[in-house]
């Protein structure tokens, strides 16, 4: 199969399907209501999604929202149709990810305590990301009525603690929307 990678604009007919994936991809705790997904894409010059569907059929398969900040871009969302996982798709959306933003890459995953979650990091691992195991990260719930999350970040790039501590600060505040 060959696949087509696309950045959408707002009100892209790809919405509808990314909607349903998103939602069935990640747990509430997980993500934003999507109507503020929308937005942001409309409004948020730095907020990007990448859809990813096959050349022969237009068939969707997969999508990635990204954040780019300049000196760092960050992975919000991947998730892939479950019809097309295991055939590598994964591997060609973050490589050619990778070699399009030209610069360091972050990401938050949960930590690795059980098959899943090892199997997660490991496949990011296999892209030659970093797993910041021992550096204390907490996601901030995407809307008062969620939870924070004590996760774990990825990198492609070379990142220091400070550069982490950096980014953390402007992740909370352009993603998450935290002022302190």
């Amino acid at each position: 199969m060959t696949f087509i990678f696309k950045e959408i604009a707002p009100h892209s007919p790809f919405l509808s399907n990314i909607k349903a994936l998103y939602e069935s991809a990640f747990p509430p705790d997980e993500r934003r209501d999507f109507a503020q997904v929308e937005q942001l894409l409309a409004q948020n010059p730095h907020f990007k999604i990448r859809v990813i569907f096959e050349m022969n059929s237009c068939a969707f398969a997969a999508f990635l929202s990204y954040w780019n900040f300049g000196s760092f871009s960050y992975i919000e969302h991947l998730a892939v149709m479950p019809v097309v996982r295991g055939n590598g798709l994964g591997h060609k959306i973050m490589n050619d990810f990778f070699a399009s933003v030209g610069n360091r890459v972050l990401l938050e995953v949960e930590p690795p305590i059980d098959t899943i979650t090892r199997k997660r990091v490991a496949f990011y691992e296999s892209l030659g990301m970093t797993l910041w195991d021992d550096f204390h990260y907490i996601q901030p719930p995407y809307a008062p009525h969620l939870n924070a999350l004590e996760l774990r970040l990825m990198t492609h790039g070379t990142f220091t603690r400070d550069d982490l501590t950096a980014a953390v600060a402007t992740l909370h505040r352009e993603v998450y929307g935290v002022t302190q």
